[in-house]
């Protein structure tokens, strides 16, 4: 299975499991329901963490730390990413993701970390904007196209970025992947 299709069907399955079918999405109660979830004031550039715990604590082996500076909507989709590795790849030591998505490996896994990265941004893209959701808001709020970089200020992109709870920028990327 191609890597952006099976972080669609994590997130979609994710979504599914917790009756989810409107915005914005409850990306802290989804994550507190496999790992415990915490913040922390962090160095600028780490986003957030994955952190296997010593002890489980109410059923959970895993802790996703998520930088209390960044903004909200960088939380949220931190909060989707670091999910997303948890769900999808098997990881028993901890992971950083840092602004430049270096992570604490030997560089002979820098391949396979490159890929991990995408692949858990498009599962981030998806269960915070999943595509079928995102095209009914999409009609819902009259907009029928895809804006273009030029048009990332049009105020109905932050209008509906605000109503997801995501970045313009996010937006604008997840809008831009879409098959319309």
């Amino acid at each position: 299975m191609k890597q952006s299709a099976r972080a669609k069907a994590a997130a979609t399955r994710v979504l599914e499991e917790s009756g989810v079918v409107s915005f914005p999405i409850p990306i802290k109660n989804l994550a507190e329901s496999h790992a415990v979830v915490m913040y922390e004031s962090m160095e600028d550039d780490i986003s957030g963490m994955l952190i296997p715990l010593k002890d489980s604590v109410a059923g959970k082996d895993w802790a996703i730390v998520v930088n209390s500076t960044h903004a909200r909507t960088r939380q949220n989709f931190t909060l989707a990413h670091e999910l997303g590795h948890l769900l999808l790849h098997g990881y028993s030591t901890p992971h950083a993701d840092r602004t430049f998505k270096l992570r604490y490996r030997k560089a002979s896994d820098a391949t396979g970390s490159v890929l991990e990265e995408i692949e858990a941004n498009q599962f981030a893209a998806e269960l915070l904007m999943p595509e079928e959701l995102l095209l009914e808001k999409l009609v819902d709020e009259g907009l029928e196209y895809v804006p273009r970089g030029e048009d990332e200020d049009d105020p109905r992109i932050a209008k509906l970025a605000r109503d997801l709870k995501v970045s313009r920028q996010a937006l604008t990327i997840r809008l831009s992947t879409l098959m319309l």
